[in-house]
């Protein structure tokens, strides 16, 4: 894909996203290739983090002692994470009557990373001029990214109202965390608070 297809892709993701899919269709990748682009991505927006959270530490964690986490295990983390979003986003529309498969949800999630990605490079260039335009760039890259995976996965079941879709994306992710939460703490996989007086 050159620079011209990226931006023909990013435009039908934000107002086409039927079209967006049958696009990333169109790239033919098998589901293995998915599944190594997931890698090289994840990896490369891991290392991103890193050296924006080096340049800039006052975007760290806010006051609230967490641990930093090294590139590597934030990219592995990152990787499950993202399957399994793609294992939701198709399961989950299913079970309420969409269409998608897991193939194509992972060909969702592959290029929502890929958006977020490339907005990561651009955000740590201009914050490297103008720190401020830096953020507000990185919230505009949540929000479009937040509208493109609502519309993509109404085009991907075939659902017809983006507003369900995104309550049912914020209620499967809460009911997730939530999940993911009691299993951390079942296994002591979270920090103790009190490790730091």
């Amino acid at each position: 894909m050159n620079f011209d297809g990226f931006l023909q892709l990013l435009r039908n993701s934000l107002r086409q996203p039927e079209l967006a899919l049958r696009q990333l269709h169109g790239l033919n990748l098998p589901v293995s290739a998915r599944w190594m682009a997931l890698v090289v991505l994840v990896s490369l927006s891991s290392i991103m983090a890193t050296l924006v959270m080096r340049a800039f530490p006052f975007l760290g964690d806010g006051g609230m002692n967490l641990p930093e986490i090294a590139p590597i295990p934030r990219a592995a983390l990152q990787f499950v994470g993202i399957a399994l979003a793609a294992w939701l986003i198709a399961t989950v529309g299913r079970a309420f009557g969409g269409r998608g498969s897991f193939g194509t949800s992972l060909l969702v999630v592959m290029w929502l990373e890929t958006v977020l990605l490339v907005a990561q490079v651009v955000q740590l260039l201009i914050m490297l001029l103008f720190p401020l335009g830096g953020s507000v760039l990185g919230l505009i890259a949540v929000l479009a990214v937040m509208w493109m995976s609502v519309q993509l996965i109404k085009a991907l079941h075939g659902f017809s109202s983006a507003g369900l879709v995104f309550l049912g994306m914020l209620a499967t992710g809460l009911m997730t965390l939530m999940f993911l939460s009691v299993l951390a703490g079942a296994l002591g996989v979270l920090p103790d608070p009190s490790a730091g007086t």
